[in-house]
């Protein structure tokens, strides 16, 4: 359910139950007060994603744990560091092994999608376009993580 269809039956219920005198006064201002609460942190993190979006990072391709692809958001090139994934340059497409088949990731506009994959919901292709480390792809029954590594990201120790 969106987040508009999920207010508008909210406020229905509230109409309903105010109309029928289920609800006291409190009651209603504390509903309304958590709606606010929860769209203020539904918009901060979609803020949060948008600032740290990064068009000189890399795409990071977990398989089982292990670093399978690295995909540069700058322009498509990339690295695979397992021999059953497949690289289409020309289309920019992508395939990693999975638990129950392969993953179709696409490159475009220096953000990175799951285009196809096998699994019972095809969650991971509802889950759009990437390009923050704030919003990694998981593909949960594959066992793929893709996450997004800023380019002044560092993988070192800091002492």
């Amino acid at each position: 359910m969106h987040a508009v269809g999920f207010f508008k039956y909210t406020m229905h219920v509230i109409k309903a139950s105010v109309e029928a005198k289920d609800m006291k006064r409190n009651d209603i201002v504390l509903i309304v007060l958590l709606l606010m609460v929860s769209a203020g942190a539904l918009l901060g993190v979609r803020h949060l994603q948008n600032l740290t979006a990064s068009e000189d990072g890399t795409a990071r391709v977990f398989y089982q744990g292990e670093l399978v692809l690295e995909i540069e958001l700058k322009d498509g090139s990339a690295t695979a560091h397992h021999e059953d994934v497949i690289i289409d340059m020309d289309e920019h497409i992508y395939i990693v092994p999975g638990n129950l088949g392969d993953v179709t990731i696409r490159y475009r506009d220096h953000q990175v999608e799951v285009i196809d994959e096998t699994s019972p919901r095809n969650i991971c292709q509802h889950q759009g376009r990437t390009n923050s480390p704030y919003k990694p792809l998981t593909c949960l029954p594959n066992d793929v993580v893709i996450r997004i590594q800023r380019a002044t990201d560092s993988d070192g120790i800091v002492q």
